[in-house]
């Protein structure tokens, strides 16, 4: 780099220091870090917001930093965010002492989704003091709706302490059944609990384990999706939100995140119809089974009736922004392509070499 840059400074990930932290102990980190001239590197402490490595490494061993908030893995659709950590820990990584963070970033793998976390880490950049977030959310919701509703307000507060405010460090991929691969046998399902995994193990997942090496839920053999708020509070707001509908229905924003709002309640509604099937399965009670398999069919018509509601949650809209970008039929192909994989397969076309990805990005 430096041969053909005198100038060039190395930005490098910090991912490893934590998805391999049995090899990244002090002694190998600082011989990495101190290999580099200082100033001649900058790390990204690249999940700062849920698994922060400033405050494990000494400020990286005095090598320079960025804070960044990583957020979302594979594009994947959830309301999910940490906003009391996004809120105060730029400010804890500067004013630290001995501190090297020189700024703050974003390294998510998919956007539009979840403004409300994108639009508070954006002034955070902008910001020496911590944010007192339930105030900063009755600005951001007055800001995004162009009025002031006491409805909204309330309901904003209860997403604040649930969907947003998510403590458990399992990074969120959206696990919800009805948008991952039928590929659970439930005749697996064990009830012995002497078989069962501690809780929060390294999931060996082959993809997981290749990369990522990302804490799941692991403490039964039976599927879980990830759920770490109180399902019947966030159904509280949703009631709000459809009350405030008579003030704010010519708001679009308002529209976007009523129909957000309402896939999160349904997604999270249709993994309790599903635990509910699988159980009857075991049970071999085939009446049941019957009756939750039709209303778990019948709650993926119902978000898809609602998504079709709103542009932005429609696979044309996605599917038109990558071919915009083509310059040639080929090239347009080609995007359309990239743009349907990504969403659904993410795979080879060699039946000898298919990819581990599927099922990774979810929309």
């Amino acid at each position: 780099m430096a041969k053909g840059n005198k100038n060039a400074v190395w930005l490098m990930q910090g991912w490893l220091f934590s998805s391999d932290s049995g090899f990244w102990k002090p002694p190998q980190m600082k011989a990495l870090l101190h290999s580099v001239p200082f100033g001649k590197m900058i790390v990204l402490d690249l999940f700062a917001e849920v698994k922060p490595i400033w405050n494990t490494s000494a400020q990286f061993y005095g090598t320079p930093y960025i804070w960044c908030m990583l957020h979302n893995f594979g594009g994947n659709i959830e309301m999910y965010g940490v906003l009391d950590s996004i809120s105060s820990g730029p400010v804890d990584a500067h004013v630290s002492k001995n501190s090297t963070m020189v700024g703050v970033g974003m390294c998510m793998e998919g956007i539009e989704h979840n403004p409300v976390v994108y639009e508070l880490m954006s002034e955070m950049a902008f910001r020496d003091e911590k944010v007192d977030v339930q105030k900063w959310l009755k600005s951001y919701a007055r800001r995004r709706y162009m009025k002031e509703n006491h409805q909204i307000e309330a309901a904003w507060e209860i997403l604040y302490h649930t969907v947003y405010s998510c403590t458990d460090g399992i990074a969120d991929h959206n696990t919800d059944f009805i948008v991952k691969l039928p590929d659970w046998d439930p005749s697996s399902y064990v009830q012995d609990e002497s078989k069962q995994t501690d809780s929060y193990m390294i999931s060996t997942d082959p993809y997981e384990t290749k990369r990522r090496f990302l804490f799941q839920d692991k403490s039964s053999v039976f599927p879980k999706a990830h759920l770490w708020y109180s399902t019947k509070e966030v159904i509280k707001a949703l009631q709000l939100f459809l009350e405030a509908g008579d003030d704010l229905f010519g708001s679009l924003t308002y529209r976007y995140d009523m129909v957000d709002l309402t896939r999160q309640v349904l997604s999270k509604l249709a993994n309790q119809v599903y635990i509910e099937a699988v159980t009857a399965y075991v049970k071999k009670d085939i009446s049941s089974l019957r009756r939750l398999s039709g209303k778990f069919l019948e709650l993926i018509k119902d978000i898809d009736v609602l998504l079709a509601s709103d542009d932005n949650f429609l696979l044309g809209t996605w599917l038109d922004s990558a071919k915009k970008l083509a310059r040639n039929s080929d090239e347009r192909k080609q995007y359309e392509w990239n743009a349907r994989t990504q969403v659904t397969m993410w795979y080879d076309s060699k039946d000898v070499n298919q990819s581990k990805l599927h099922d990774y990005g979810k929309i």
